[in-house]
């Protein structure tokens, strides 16, 4: 009998960039260290090496096919799996990719329809996209949520049955984010790490930095990718700007500058930004979303919810950053934070874990 082999469906492929590229990269490097065949299916190979898909790829050139790219993406990525798929395969997905195949597993970062919710969506029903994510849930034999409140919000929206859900939690590697003495400053960096869009709090530093530009003891710190809304931010002498930084070199260039982590999120499935900043030692504030939301439950250091009485163009909100700092450091040092995230969102605790979830469909037990 042929070993059992690992095909991943991750339009984006695998990389250290987004959070779900990031997840399948890290799943890709467990079943490596178990010794079992991988390979990652992206949009590439889909629309560029296979016949079907180099038809498909024709039709996104008109309107109706590009307005719906996903929907008839995702229909043929799960034809394309009918045809492909060998029972030696185990087929692990992500998301709404493959609504019309059973796969194995699911990864699910956040519920579709809540996102849509938190980003202003006003009707009860499900979206076209939303109602993929729940075909996908559906068909698959098990879904990985990466908290509680995503497990819980698929039980309510896409009625799925609560023994049919897996927490895993995201992971952080550790040993590239860990502590890092900070560059000596007479000022308090807050930091923000993201996309700047209006879903991930684009409003809320377009507030601040005004604020902080009046303040002779803070400065704020953005690193994201090179978008249009960078430009706002040029005109003050406080605010820094950096763009492109990447996975080798973003906790030195970012995190090791920050005081401070800011999450002002719409919505977050269970974002790597604040593994990351807590990883490498810094106090985590933001909205009740995401991690944020879950590590506080759990009562987790480090971790501080945004005050909803004191407004981002407030200056009374950076002497609520100075009194978290300044208690910072009576309940937890960042080397003692970095060591309870290892603990608890390690990689070696992350393919633990998985060794739960995914082991038993490639070695039998008894």
């Amino acid at each position: 009998m042929k070993s059992k082999q690992a095909i991943q469906i991750s339009f984006n492929g695998k990389t250290q960039a987004g959070g779900v590229e990031r997840v399948v990269y890290y799943l890709d490097e467990y079943f490596r260290s178990r010794g079992i065949d991988s390979r990652v299916i992206d949009e590439e190979f889909l629309l560029h090496q296979t016949f079907f898909g180099k038809l498909l790829q024709q039709l996104f050139k008109y309107r109706h096919f590009r307005k719906r790219r996903t929907i008839y993406l995702a229909r043929y990525t799960s034809a394309w799996l009918w045809l492909y798929k060998r029972t030696r395969y185990v087929v692990i997905v992500q998301g709404e990719s493959t609504p019309f195949f059973p796969a194995d597993f699911n990864f699910i970062h956040g519920s579709y329809h809540c996102m849509e919710v938190a980003y202003g969506r006003t009707d009860p029903r499900l979206s076209r996209i939303a109602a993929l994510q729940q075909k996908t849930c559906n068909r698959a034999k098990q879904v990985v949520a990466v908290s509680d409140k995503v497990k819980q919000d698929l039980i309510t929206w896409y009625q799925l049955r609560p023994d049919k859900i897996i927490v895993q939690n995201n992971c952080v590697d550790t040993a590239r984010f860990h502590p890092i003495r900070k560059p000596a400053s007479g000022r308090r960096t807050l930091l923000y790490v993201g996309r700047l869009v209006k879903e991930k709090g684009l409003a809320a530093l377009q507030q601040l930095a005004p604020v902080i530009e009046q303040s002779q003891d803070w400065q704020l710190l953005i690193a994201c990718n090179e978008t249009p809304a960078t430009s706002f931010f040029s005109a003050f002498t406080h605010t820094t700007v950096k763009v492109g930084l990447g996975i080798d070199n973003i906790a030195a260039e970012a995190y090791a500058a920050g005081d401070l982590l800011i999450v002002p999120s719409l919505f977050e499935g269970f974002e790597l930004v604040t593994l990351e900043a807590m990883s490498v030692g810094i106090q985590v504030i933001g909205t009740r979303v995401g991690a944020i939301s879950d590590l506080l439950d759990r009562q987790f250091p480090g971790v501080h919810l945004l005050p909803p009485d004191i407004s981002y163009d407030d200056p009374a909100i950076l002497a609520h950053f100075n009194k978290i700092l300044d208690n910072a450091g009576l309940s937890v040092t960042p080397e003692a934070l970095h060591q309870r995230v290892t603990q608890q969102f390690g990689i070696d605790a992350y393919m633990k874990k998985l060794d739960t979830i995914l082991g038993p469909a490639f070695f039998h037990t008894t």
